[in-house]
């Protein structure tokens, strides 16, 4: 449980927007503690709350009274700090207005997506029936892997000698001799951990087949030692498609927002940046093709970060 980490964004968060001061005071019930007067509230604590992992009904409490002693540490900081004026400082200042324009940003895009993106029920049966490998015929693919260093210059026709080789150590003493950096591990992956155009490959192997991949942008030669099926019901997959249809519409979404606000703004390139910024005006934008990785089922609006 990566309850620290959360804890520490959270707090981040808190830091930044609590560089100011302000004379709203939380209503009484409202409050969690009091640092020498200034009063720490409950909505600060839901918010860092909300930003970790894995909170349950079992350790709700124990985390909210982890969370407002951190508060509590980060008041009297924050204390000394207005003491000094240091949230005046250049610095510190910078940092509030970065973060600041981060939070209206992100929420402003969340709202949109939110409001024009909605996958229907046939949006997501359809996509559910059309990608078995991820769904009804979900495997779990254990595998030997070797992920050649990026932009290595091999020493022959990669394909040819793993067709050739009797083994992954076979492969390894070839790319050795060849003065190849690579590295060679071993590990298990459910289907939407791996890219789509690897998948493809991987599920029509055989147990002990070895094969060149590009997967992530770079080389590997990776063998299937076995794969397990774990299929997966549409009751069970949909909401991870939902949240793959919603991510994927809502970066197209973004795309076409942003193009229209660009149409309509006045946006000038000053000083040494003016230098061939007409020339950039005049391209139009070529729209790349979505990252064919099954891996964002997983996630949820991962690109609007």
């Amino acid at each position: 449980m990566n309850i620290s980490k959360g804890l520490a964004l959270g707090l981040l968060s808190v830091t930044l927007f609590g560089c100011g001061k302000s004379d709203n005071k939380p209503e009484s019930g409202q409050v969690a503690a009091k640092v020498d007067g200034k009063e720490i509230s409950l909505l600060q604590l839901n918010q860092v709350i909300k930003n970790v992992p894995n909170v349950s009904e079992d350790n709700v409490d124990a985390i909210r009274k982890q969370i407002l002693d951190r508060l509590i540490d980060q008041q009297l900081i924050l204390n000394k700090a207005y003491d000094e004026k240091f949230e005046r400082t250049p610095e510190v200042v910078s940092a509030i207005e970065t973060a600041k324009r981060d939070a209206i940003t992100r929420a402003y895009v969340s709202k949109l997506v939110a409001t024009k993106v909605k996958p229907g029920n046939q949006e997501v049966k359809t996509y559910f029936e059309t990608h078995p490998e991820l769904f009804t015929q979900r495997r779990v693919y254990n595998l030997q892997d070797i992920a050649i260093a990026p932009g290595a210059n091999l020493p022959g026709d990669l394909a040819a000698q793993v067709e050739k080789s009797k083994g992954m150590q076979d492969v390894a003493e070839w790319l050795k001799a060849g003065g190849v950096k690579f590295g060679a591990s071993s590990y298990s992956k459910p289907a939407e951990q791996i890219a789509t155009d690897a998948l493809a490959v991987l599920k029509n192997l055989k147990g002990g087949e070895i094969v060149p991949l590009t997967m992530d942008g770079n080389v590997h030669v990776v063998k299937l030692i076995g794969a397990v099926p774990a299929p997966m019901d549409f009751n069970q997959a949909k909401p991870l498609i939902l949240s793959y249809l919603t991510n994927t519409q809502g970066q197209q979404l973004i795309k076409q927002e942003l193009a229209r606000m660009k149409e309509n703004a006045k946006i000038e390139y000053v000083g040494k940046f003016a230098d061939g910024a007409t020339s950039q005006k005049t391209e139009k934008p070529t729209d790349k093709p979505a990252e064919k990785n099954s891996s964002h089922i997983e996630k949820g609006i991962v690109g609007l970060d």
